[in-house]
């Protein structure tokens, strides 16, 4: 009996279910917001179940940073059942803040100082953050400063630009909050026993089982993490044993990325008037061989002090020059091989430092000004992958429950302002994956 494109589409579309293929995911402008309520409302505002209906889904989210923060509360608003996994003292990611518990109010973002939005999808994501302050519109002004020239020039920026608020990562700390987050906590590797993805430490000790699976770095598929940890990535030891999942893992082998060296420290904001005197907030420093930025922050007030912190950040050559060299206070070097840990490398760490250090305070003397002595720092810190790019899309596999996003997985991740828009797109393209594979095997 012949039969007509009303019937074939669902029998295809019922073949692609069932077969679970891996597969990349369409391009971003494709995401919607009816998923999440359309779920819901299907199942009468139920929970979104695990495919035996008797309990929420449990998925595991490796990484706290943007991408891992955003699908996590796109799934947890969906009912699942959602554990999230960071290595790092908290959630942010690269939207980071270091304080410390000796200057209460202190807080450095050392990161991305700010990140901008061009996509509806990303817009609506901040709305509610928007209305409860832990975001807020950008006011500061970002320059161009060309190193042979030093009049700063006014740089528009692509976009509405936003910050989080208080500190750059409060955007992610409100996303995750109330779920059950991990902090400290590195995921070494992962086994699939008895149709459940099993997540293990470093030392072997099983940290939760759960339905799907979802890693928010390509570096836990990259060879990069075997020189930092020591280890051979979770991801590539997983593909050995699970063949199918190659079509996922290997592509993050070429992921290019470029790293980027932090000299942080803070002042007491009454030894800080030259600094403030600064006509920038955010300055992109040209032509310089060590240093591409120089950034300010206010923090505290209140009951607590107040400080206004300087980062000087690295151009990524002279983070490739020291590729070898962590900051030790660092969460990668805690938990990494104990090359990092060693003497010889925090002598380098302060070598490196004193460099970087010194191509900062040049640029600020041939702008005027002479930093007062901090109260915090200066610290390094190394980005690894500060800027990453793939050109490629998440990641999916609907059959075993697995999936890669992140901000590697777009154009814009090279952009210090977009990559943060990028990182949370993605982790809301695999979130709406993982609902609308659920709701078809209900």
């Amino acid at each position: 009996m012949l039969r007509g494109p009303r019937t074939i589409i669902p029998l295809l579309l019922l073949v692609l279910v069932e077969t679970g293929r891996c597969f990349m995911l369409p391009p971003r402008r494709a995401i919607g917001t009816g998923i999440m309520r359309g779920t819901r409302a299907a199942a009468g505002g139920a929970a979104c179940m695990s495919s035996d209906e008797k309990e929420p889904m449990r998925v595991g989210v490796v990484g706290a940073g943007v991408a891992g923060c955003a699908l996590a509360k796109k799934l947890t608003e969906a009912g699942a059942h959602v554990t999230v996994f960071e290595m790092g003292r908290g959630a942010g990611g690269r939207m980071a803040t270091r304080k410390t518990r000796d200057r209460p109010g202190l807080a450095i973002n050392h990161g991305a100082p700010l990140f901008v939005a061009t996509q509806d999808a990303f817009r609506e994501m901040l709305a509610p953050l928007l209305a409860t302050g832990a975001v807020t519109k950008w006011q500061g002004r970002v320059v161009d400063i060309d190193d042979g020239d030093f009049r700063p020039k006014a740089r528009a920026l692509e976009g509405e630009g936003y910050v989080s608020s208080p500190d750059m990562n409060s955007m992610c700390e409100a996303l995750v909050d109330g779920l059950d987050k991990r902090f400290g906590t590195q995921v070494a590797a992962i086994e699939r026993a008895d149709r459940e993805w099993v997540l293990f430490g470093k030392d072997h000790n099983e940290l939760g089982r759960f339905d799907w699976c979802v890693f928010t770095s390509h570096t836990c598929g990259h060879t990069r993490w075997q020189q930092v940890f020591g280890f051979a990535p979770p991801l590539c030891t997983l593909a050995d044993k699970e063949p199918a999942l190659k079509q996922i893992v290997e592509p993050l082998q070429s992921v290019e990325s470029q790293a980027v060296m932090v000299a942080m420290m803070a002042f007491k904001k009454e030894d800080a008037n030259a600094i403030l005197s600064l006509d920038f907030d955010v300055a992109h420093v040209t032509n310089h061989p060590a240093l591409s930025r120089v950034v300010r922050h206010e923090s505290g007030g209140g009951e607590h002090e107040s400080f206004v912190s300087l980062c000087f950040h690295s151009t990524p050559e002279f983070a490739k020059k020291y590729e070898f060299v962590y900051g030790s206070t660092s969460a990668a070097a805690k938990l990494s091989a104990d090359k990092w840990k060693s003497e010889e490398n925090k002598m380098k760490e302060q070598e490196v430092l004193a460099e970087l250090m010194a191509a900062g305070k040049e640029v600020l003397l041939k702008l005027a000004v002479e930093a007062p002595t901090p109260v915090f720092g200066p610290v390094l810190h190394r980005w690894g992958s500060a800027f990453t790019y793939s050109g490629d899309s998440p990641r999916v596999d609907e059959r075993l429950g697995l999936a890669v996003c992140g901000d590697f997985a777009g154009q814009e991740s090279m952009d210090i302002y977009r990559g943060v828009e990028s990182a949370a797109l993605s982790g809301l393209q695999v979130a709406q994956t993982i609902l609308s594979s659920t709701r078809a095997r209900l």
